[in-house]
């Protein structure tokens, strides 16, 4: 089987993904589907819950992507650091990753600084794009 998935369509999933909701790749289509977890309105939650549990029934068809564990997102905030070529920011980011809340606290330090944040979500936009496009060959690959 072919994982020709489209630059634009990887894109989104990350996109996707980094704000919570899950998504469905069609195999043989490409298709995708998002299921907003996001949605309040009863009527479109119970819409979404049905359109999951069909994907669900013919899981083996579709490549599931759901947001990344907590692991990975620190994974990615650590490889943050090594582009990072002021050894204080460094530091500062290393500290906030060590105590309690590290996601919280990483968010913070990036936050106060215009540069930085700009940097990082390009940097983790990049990385949450890479993640998108392995797990896609990792799905296509042992299916």
């Amino acid at each position: 089987m072919s994982t020709n998935v489209k630059k634009s369509t990887i894109k989104e999933i990350a996109k996707e993904i980094a704000i919570g909701n899950t998504c469905y790749i069609q195999m043989t289509t490409k298709k995708v589907t998002t299921i907003d977890h996001s949605i309040e309105d009863t009527k479109l939650i119970a819409a979404q819950e049905e359109i999951q549990a069909e994907l669900e029934q013919k899981v083996e068809n579709y490549i599931k992507i759901e947001k990344l564990s907590a692991e990975d997102k620190r994974v990615i905030m650590e490889y943050f650091l090594e582009e990072l070529p002021d050894r204080s920011v460094r530091k500062e980011l290393s500290n906030a990753l060590n105590r309690k809340n590290p996601t919280r606290n990483f968010n913070k330090v990036v936050e106060s600084d215009i540069d930085l944040n700009q940097h990082w979500r390009n940097f983790k936009s990049e990385e949450y794009q890479r993640w998108v496009s392995n797990f896609i060959a990792d799905a296509y690959l042992y299916h």
